[in-house]
Parts: C-alpha cells; structure tokens; sequence
C-alpha cells in the first residue's frame, strides 16, 4: 500500500471569513462578557462537507482524488490547511461523511471492483489538519481545543521560522492528546529558510514526529510562474532536501504531493517519488520506505492521541444483525440442528 498524506480540501469562503472575523475581534485589555444574544451561533455538526464550495472546487478535488487512485496509491489524507497563525480550530467537516464514501472500504456506501467497476480501485480517506507557524507563541494545540483536535485523524504542521521549528520539534511532538505527527519543511521557498537544527530533528524523530517533503509546488509549479522563479524553487528543493536527508540519514521522511497549481498535474506514480528519493541522497530501501512503511507508522502513532494515555480507548459495539430465516418446515435452522442432535443421541442409546 502506498500512501499521500496530503491532499488540499477547500475550505468554503464563508467559513473562512468567520474565522478571520473572529482573529480581528481581538483587542488589548479586558473584553466586555458577550451578550446571548450576539454569540456567535454553534456550527452545525451535521453538515456535509461539500457545503458551501462552489462546482469548480468540488470538480478539482474529484479529479485529484481519481488521479490519486488512478496512481496507485491506496490510502490519502484530506488536509484543512490554515494559513495564519490562530488559536482556533476549523471543525473537521468529514466528522459524519468522507467526500467519497464508495471509495473507503470502512464505510457503510463503499462499493467494491465488480464487473459494473472493474478498474475502481478503493482509497483510504483519513482526515488531516495542517497549520503554518509564524511565531512560536501562536498556535492552536492547547488543551482548550483537544474536543475539536480529536475529530482529525492527523495533526501538522509547518514551520517558518528558528523559533517556530524549535516548537514543533520539542514540545508540539512530545506524546500527548495534541501531539503533531508530521513537520512540513518549506524546502523549495527560499535557500536557507532557517537553519535545521541537528539535535532538534533528532528529537522530534525520538518523539515519533516525521518531516515531510512536498515536491508537487516544487518540481512542477503552475504554468504562470516565471522560468527563473520554477527554476529557483527546484534548486532549493533538491539541496534543502538533500540537506534533510545527510541530517536524519534517510530516516523518519516521508513524500507527499502538497498543494498545487489546483489540477492533478503535480501528482506523480509511487515508484516516481521513489527514484526522486534515491536522487536526493537516500537509499533505495528507505526511498521506498518514505511512501509506504514510514506513512503507515505515522497513521498508527497518530491514533494513539484518542487513547487513554496511548494504552486504552473505549470500543464501540455494534450489534449483530438478527436473522429471523426459517426453512421450508416451518422451523429455524437452529431448531434443526438441535432435533437432528437429539435424533442421533437417541440412536447411539439404542
């Protein structure tokens, strides 16, 4: 199985300027209490999340999620990516349905390859919250928002700063119920965004935290970019990446496509990203490892934050159906089985 752990998914403008209402209410000093009346209302948890997009989004990421499939990948991640820095947390809006239910084999819609679809294969949705870090002050994992964090599946984040890397490498990856599990590096914006700190990356790898590295926006940026400009980005990627890999030795990296021209251009087949791994300095077994065995780890540690001190969680029980079939005889298999028993019991007493 292979994995993409990023796939962009619009968020509907109206929710983000909710959010950005919210970020500017903000003031110095003591507040006024809110009235009843002028809270803002609850989000309603029972939306679906294509609600408010528009046609040409939800066209865009159907045709991202067949590529995806048509690839050969098996399992990807619907990201929600917030771009400022904010103490608030986006509702997961895949809380009650995946944007493609026939595709998941863990739904109750999921339609297996038949004759009618022989070349449907099924793709694993897991949901994702992405945040970029300005500031090391600033972020939205604090244990006033561990209800909300708990509806994602995976928790990241991306770095721009020495102060914000130092963040997520220590305290945002240490074990707990708002643990971060992937650090996205911003390796193709500029040479040397801040220095990676040895020691720091080493112990976010002890913690169970990987680094990503997204090469869609990198290799294959959008038609309109300058040739300067595309040429610049792969430049850095391939020597920041390179960079990454001498420090963690290959170890704890993961490939993922990233946001992209908003087409499924960027997207490129398991082995491809493979030989990009092994053209940055990795080897051919760890290359591999980066779109396969490292992506599943990081699924199972993430889904030690809803556990109970990453040992216990509380099962749900779902009953089993009754089945109330009776045979031609007017009896139930059971009742059967049980006469045919005692028939032969009274025959071997004979």
């Amino acid at each position: 199985m292979y994995y993409d752990l990023f796939t962009p998914f619009p968020i509907p403008a109206a929710q983000a300027d909710q959010s950005a209402t919210k970020k500017s209410k903000k003031a110095k000093g003591k507040a006024p209490a809110p009235t009843p009346s002028a809270s803002p209302a609850p989000v309603k948890e029972n939306l679906d999340c294509w609600d408010g997009l528009e046609r040409q989004e939800r066209d865009d990421v159907a045709r991202r999620m067949a590529m995806i499939g048509h690839l050969g990948y098996s399992v990807t991640a619907l990201t929600i990516s917030i771009s400022e820095a904010t103490n608030h947390v986006h509702p997961s809006p895949f809380q009650n349905k995946l944007p493609f239910p026939d595709l998941d084999p863990r739904s109750s819609n999921f339609s297996a390859p038949g004759s009618s679809n022989p070349g449907r294969q099924p793709l694993v949705q897991v949901a994702r919250y992405h945040v970029r870090l300005d500031d090391g002050k600033a972020h939205c994992f604090t244990a006033a928002n561990t209800q909300a964090l708990r509806a994602y599946d995976i928790l990241s984040v991306a770095p721009t700063t020495e102060k914000s890397f130092q963040l997520a490498c220590t305290d945002l990856s240490n074990p707990g119920p708002n643990q971060i599990s992937i650090i996205t590096l911003p390796l193709h914006e500029r040479p040397f965004t801040f220095r990676f700190n040895h020691k720091q990356m080493r112990q976010a790898s002890r913690n169970g935290a990987v680094f990503e590295l997204l090469y869609s926006a990198a290799l294959f940026p959008p038609p309109s970019t300058l040739p300067d400009i595309a040429r610049r980005y792969r430049q850095n990627f391939l020597s920041n990446a390179r960079e990454v890999v001498r420090i963690t030795g290959g170890k704890g990296i993961i490939f993922s496509s990233g946001p992209s021209s908003g087409n499924e251009a960027g997207l490129r087949g398991c082995l491809d990203v493979v030989n990009l791994g092994t053209m940055i300095g990795m080897p051919a077994n760890l290359a591999k490892e980066a779109v396969e065995k490292t992506p599943k780890m990081v699924l199972l540690r993430a889904q030690s934050r809803k556990t109970f001190k990453a040992i216990m969680t509380i099962p749900k029980y779902v009953p089993a159906p009754v089945e109330d079939t009776e045979t031609e005889s007017g009896k139930r298999p059971a009742d059967v089985e049980g006469a045919g028993g005692e028939s032969k019991k009274a025959k071997v007493s004979t």
